[in-house]
């Protein structure tokens, strides 16, 4: 080949990666999305922590149909209304203000935390009936969502009278269902009892003497398929305990 053959076709190579670059450099990888299950817990950063832009992707489920919710307080002590917007979700403040987009039809609804959970593995937030019908997920239960902070809620970080803590893996109207629920847990070979509360039946595991280790057995918890959060312990066990 021709010295000026040569140089004619090292001069073409060079261009086209030139143009390669140029839209590799034009198009820049999006971020990872993180998924839920591997965020940080609310005890590895302040309740405040969450600003606008900060978003999460995962299931949602709803809650107020004939489960017994309805008319029941909420986390927040505002009594439970499943005609308006709002959510519970067991890290961002109550308070919180959120888009709550579909990924499956592109529709959002702004709702506002005022009440903790899901306490199922894999879901992220389990909106109100009014809430989930905007969002056209009433018929199939779930769907998969993304959510984005509008306007961060500021919640004190909670103190407990009693100086013990424990860890609350459920809610239920129907006492039958905690029940069912405290037994899986028990099978895990911890302490579970049933909290009434205004109605409820709340599943709780403990106590234990500090937050900490509360923390760490809610980390334990999730890694055998439970979700659940740190609230503070009662004064008193209440009725229907078993160790």
């Amino acid at each position: 080949m021709r010295t000026s053959t040569r140089l004619g076709v090292l001069a073409a190579l060079g261009a086209a990666l030139m143009v390669f670059a140029s839209g590799c450099a034009s198009r820049a990888p999006s971020p990872p999305k993180v998924p839920a299950s591997d965020r940080p817990r609310s005890s590895d950063r302040p309740a405040s922590a969450e600003k606008p832009g900060w978003i999460e992707e995962g299931v949602a489920s709803w809650y107020g149909g004939n489960d017994g919710f309805e008319g029941k307080p909420t986390a927040s002590g505002e009594i439970y209304d499943s005609s308006r917007l709002t959510a519970a979700h067991r890290i961002l403040p109550l308070g919180t203000i959120l888009d709550v987009t579909s990924v499956e039809n592109d529709r959002t609804v702004r709702v506002r935390i005022n009440d903790r959970g899901p306490f199922v593995k894999g879901r992220i937030i389990d909106l109100s009936r009014a809430a989930a019908r905007e969002l056209g997920i009433l018929g199939a239960g779930t769907g998969t969502v993304r959510l984005s902070i509008v306007r961060a809620g500021v919640e004190r970080a909670p103190a407990s009278p009693s100086g013990t803590w424990t860890v609350q893996v459920g809610s239920f109207a129907e006492r039958s269902r905690a029940e069912r629920h405290a037994e899986r847990v028990r099978a895990t070979g911890r302490t579970v009892y049933l909290e009434p509360y205004q109605g409820l039946s709340r599943v709780k595991v403990g106590s234990f003497a500090t937050r900490r280790q509360a923390e760490d057995a809610l980390a334990s918890l999730e890694q055998q398929g439970f979700e659940g959060i740190v609230a503070p312990g009662a004064d008193v066990r209440v009725s229907g305990s078993r160790d």
